[in-house]
């Protein structure tokens, strides 16, 4: 399906959550022609219950509930079966959701590493064993600088909530994206962490000229290079 895109722009057409039906949305993504310029970076912010949550639902196909049209490119997701939401969510975007959807029996490492086993076992050309080696060795990197790589070999369910959200991001990063879609990436990282999990997040979507969506609770929190969008 990707193959037949001619670029990753995601266009909200007049959409309107179905909860949002009785408020007045002006100069606002919803009840608008909003454009996610395909390779940008944007930074949605507003208070809990404003609808940060509902663009990432809607972004990645796990909300349904709205009125209007969602472009990728120039198709129309509203038509999109499971399969073709299961492969934008395999290789067109990928997400930090608020709830991270980690897999707490798996360790931190598994965790990570899980989406580019799948993507390699959807693949035709398979990673070969060097390329798996690297991609260990990117992981702890990672890990050493957001201070987990001493917990990588435990389950999740082992670790608190602040590590587990390092994971959520390293997972999110450890695959080929057209668009990184983070909700609250960062609400239980201190300031250090923050800061170098952004620069992570801003290098490995560079390095794949990928796009990003963040959103955020308030504007201290608006980030260098970052389009401002409020909710």
């Amino acid at each position: 399906m990707l193959k037949n895109y001619k670029d990753f722009s995601i266009r909200f057409d007049k959409i309107i959550p179905k909860p949002l039906n009785d408020v007045q949305l002006e100069d606002n993504i919803f009840n608008n022609d909003f454009t996610f310029e395909s390779g940008k970076w944007y930074q949605l912010i507003a208070p809990s219950g404003k609808g940060k949550s509902t663009v990432v639902g809607i972004i990645t196909g796990t909300r349904g509930d709205f009125h209007g049209d969602l472009f990728i490119g120039e198709i129309n997701a509203v038509k999109f079966k499971y399969k073709q939401w299961s492969e934008w969510r395999s290789y067109g975007c990928s997400a930090v959701f608020q709830d991270l959807l980690l897999f707490p029996q798996l360790s931190a490492f598994e965790n990570i590493f899980l989406p580019l086993e799948i993507q390699n076992a959807d693949s035709s050309k398979r990673i070969s064993n060097s390329e798996i080696e690297l991609n260990r060795i990117k992981i702890k990197g990672w890990a050493d600088k957001l201070d987990i790589s001493n917990k990588l070999d435990q389950p999740i369910f082992k670790l608190s909530h602040g590590q587990m959200q390092r994971v959520a991001i390293l997972r999110a990063l450890n695959r080929k994206f057209k668009w990184l879609i983070m909700d609250e990436p960062f609400s239980h990282l201190d300031e250090l962490n923050t800061s170098i999990a952004t620069d992570l997040i801003i290098n490995e979507a560079k390095s794949q000229n990928a796009g990003i969506i963040i959103t955020s609770l308030n504007s201290k929190d608006l980030m260098s290079g970052f389009e401002l969008i409020t909710i």
